[in-house]
């Protein structure tokens, strides 16, 4: 599980800028909805804080979303990663406690469960790598 930091009052800032646009629309919804029904004009500033409300109450469940740096990370290469299904020559590692399509560089070679590679270069959302013990190994012809 990811360990949640602290939000911050810029996080905060961010958050309340998105949904203006939302309490804007719902405040003139209100107002049309009271002219045509006729229902006590109170009830449009009443309704419009039970909104606020509730977007103010849902940010403390999604206030990781609006900060900056957040999302998915594509492993960059030299990353280490575990194959989880076999490279044979396509399969799935986990690179930090994300799984991720892999393809095995040397398309001849099959990867087992359990092997740590080498994460070599990446085309779209699938990862090209390497066994590590193919990495600690001195070339031929090299003392």
């Amino acid at each position: 599980m990811t360990e949640k930091t602290p939000w911050k009052s810029r996080i905060f800032l961010r958050y309340l800028l998105y949904q203006l646009p939302g309490w804007a629309l719902w405040s003139v919804v209100l107002l049309i909805l009271q002219q045509f029904f006729k229902f006590p004009l109170w009830l449009v500033p009443a309704a419009l804080a039970v909104w606020v409300v509730k977007d103010l109450i849902l940010f403390s469940y999604t206030w990781t979303a609006y900060g900056a740096g957040h999302g998915a990370k594509r492993p960059f290469p030299g990353s280490r990663g575990v194959v989880v299904k076999s490279l044979s020559p396509e399969g799935y590692i986990r690179i930090e406690g994300e799984l991720w399509r892999a393809e095995a560089a040397d398309r001849a070679r099959s990867i087992p469960p359990g092997e740590t590679v080498t994460v070599e270069g990446t085309r779209g959302l699938t990862l090209f790598v390497r066994p590590v013990s193919l990495d600690t190994q001195v070339p031929r012809g090299v003392s």
